[in-house]
C-alpha cells in the first residue's frame, strides 16, 4: 500500500466529521457503481456459475441500498398541504435501517465467497442459503402460475438437498448428527464446522469470520442489534436529536460503517472476479488506494488488492 494516501485517508479521519467520512462515501460508491459500468461497456454481463451470480444480485443490492442512504442523508420533506407547511428534516433512523440491511448483505456475500475457505464449504454454504430461502418463499398456490413457481422451488430444494448432503462436510458428520442437520437447515442457513460437529453460527460469527478485527467487531454487532430496531434506545435517540446534534452524529457513525464494508465488498468481489479485477486495476491510484486504505486498516494487509 501506498504510504502516502495511507497517511491522508487517515488524517482526513481525524477529526471525526462527517464531511469526510461523506467524501470518502461518495468516492466508495463511485467505485463500486464504475466496476458494474466497466463491465457494461465491455459486454462482460455474464458470471461464470450460479454462486457467483448470486454474489453479484447481492452485490447490486448492496449498490442500491448504499444509493438510497446517499438520498436521504440530504434529509427528507414533511409537507402538509391544507396547514401549507413544508421543511427538510434528517432522517437517521431510516439510514440505520439501511445501513444495517447492507452489512448484513456484505456478511451473506462473504459467508458464501470468502476465499480462505475451500470451494467445497463455501458452494454447501450457499446451496444451504439458497435452499433456506426457498422454503420461507411457499405460499398456497391460487392460480396456475402460483403453482408453476410452488412446483419448481420444491423441485429446486430437492436438488439443493441432494447437493448438500453430499458435500464434505455433511460426510463428516455422523449419521445421527446428518438427521438433526436435515432438519436443521429448514430453520437457519448459518452454521460452522468443525470434524465431525456442526453449530449453528450467529451474526456475530459472521462478522468475525470475515476478517474484521475482534476490537471493532463487537462495535459493529451492537450497531447490527440496537439501532435498526424499535428499542427505547431509539426512542431515547429521537428525542435527544431535538435537543442536541445528535442526527449529524448518528449519520457520520452510519456512514462510517458503510465506508468500512462498502471497501470489504469491493475487496471481496474483485478477488472472487476477474472481470471487476481488471475494471478496478484501470482505476485512478487514489481510488484504488482508498480501497486498500479500509481494509488494512479495520481487517488486515492479506486483504490489500
Amino acid at each position: 500500500m501506498n504510504q502516502g494516501y495511507f497517511i491522508q485517508y487517515g488524517l482526513e479521519l481525524l477529526g471525526g466529521d462527517l464531511k469526510s467520512e461523506m467524501n470518502h462515501f461518495e468516492k466508495i460508491s463511485d467505485i463500486l457503481l464504475a466496476l458494474y459500468i466497466s463491465r457494461i461497456d465491455n459486454k462482460q454481463t455474464n458470471f461464470h456459475g450460479e454462486r457467483l451470480h448470486y454474489i453479484n444480485l447481492i452485490t447490486q443490492k448492496f449498490l442500491l441500498h448504499i444509493n438510497s442512504v446517499k438520498k436521504l442523508t440530504d434529509g427528507i420533506t414533511l409537507k402538509s398541504k391544507s396547514k401549507d407547511f413544508e421543511t427538510i428534516v434528517k432522517d437517521p433512523f431510516s439510514i440505520s435501517v439501511l445501513v444495517r440491511g447492507s452489512i448484513e448483505n456484505y456478511l451473506v456475500l462473504n459467508y458464501i465467497s470468502n476465499r480462505f475457505k475451500d470451494e467445497d464449504l463455501l458452494s454447501g454454504r450457499f446451496e444451504i442459503w439458497l435452499r433456506y430461502g426457498l422454503t420461507k418463499r411457499g405460499v398456497l398456490p391460487e392460480n396456475d402460475e402460483e403453482r408453476r413457481v410452488n412446483q419448481s422451488d420444491k423441485d429446486s430444494i430437492e436438488l439443493l438437498t441432494e447437493r448438500i448432503i453430499n458435500r464434505n462436510f455433511f460426510k463428516n458428520l455422523s449419521e445421527q448428527k446428518q438427521e438433526t442437520f436435515l432438519k436443521q437447515i429448514n430453520r437457519e442457513w448459518k452454521f460452522t464446522f468443525k470434524d465431525d460437529k456442526f453449530f449453528p453460527a450467529s451474526w456475530k460469527d459472521l462478522i468475525y469470520d470475515s476478517g474484521l478485527k475482534s476490537h471493532i467487531g463487537q462495535n459493529v454487532y451492537n450497531y447490527l442489534s440496537w439501532h435498526a430496531h424499535t428499542q427505547s434506545i431509539s426512542v431515547i435517540q429521537l428525542k435527544d436529536m431535538w435537543n442536541e446534534n445528535f442526527d449529524e452524529f448518528s449519520t457520520k457513525v452510519s456512514i462510517s460503517k458503510l465506508n468500512m464494508f462498502g471497501s470489504f465488498l469491493i475487496s471481496d468481489i474483485i478477488q472472487n472476479d476477474s472481470e471487476f479485477k481488471n475494471a478496478f486495476n484501470s482505476m485512478s491510484e487514489d481510488l484504488r488506494e482508498l480501497i486498500n486504505f479500509y481494509n488494512y486498516s479495520y481487517r488486515g494487509d492479506e486483504f490489500l488488492i
